[in-house]
């Protein structure tokens, strides 16, 4: 059976392995400004094993791991500048300081508690006074 019914890909959502949820929990909310939307356990007695946070239209997915493995999503940001500002405010862990690439955008890096990346940037052609013209 087919259906030809029309789609669109709507969000993305990044699951980052973490050896301890709740402290990752913490890291995305309190140092990258994320709320928590979910958070799921086995029993009221066990740890958090996954939780998903959110900003905007940006979720992220935590799920226990024994080990981490490394894990790269990008995010693209309005006012990335601001964006950077609060987030080193409050303590992120940020692996690249903010700055302009010759691929267009301005973008900064963070790693959480197990070494997931985190790289947020903004096309310079949005940025005022930066970048190629807009029509």
């Amino acid at each position: 059976m087919s259906d030809d019914t029309p789609f669109k890909l709507e969000v993305v959502a990044p699951v980052f392995p973490v050896t301890d949820v709740g402290r990752s929990v913490d890291y995305y909310r309190d140092a990258l400004l994320f709320e928590v939307a979910f958070e799921w356990a086995d029993s009221d007695d066990e740890p958090v094993r996954y939780a998903i946070l959110q900003n905007g239209d940006t979720e992220v997915h935590l799920t226990e791991a024994e080990t981490a493995r490394e894990t790269i999503a990008y995010f693209f940001v309005d006012s990335v500048a601001g964006y950077y500002a609060a987030v080193k405010g409050k303590g992120a862990k940020i692996t690249s300081e903010i700055k302009d690439y010759p691929w267009e955008m301005r973008e900064f890096e963070v790693a959480d508690p197990d070494g997931n990346r985190l790289i947020f940037g903004e096309h310079l052609s949005r940025i005022e006074g930066t970048g190629p013209s807009q029509p």
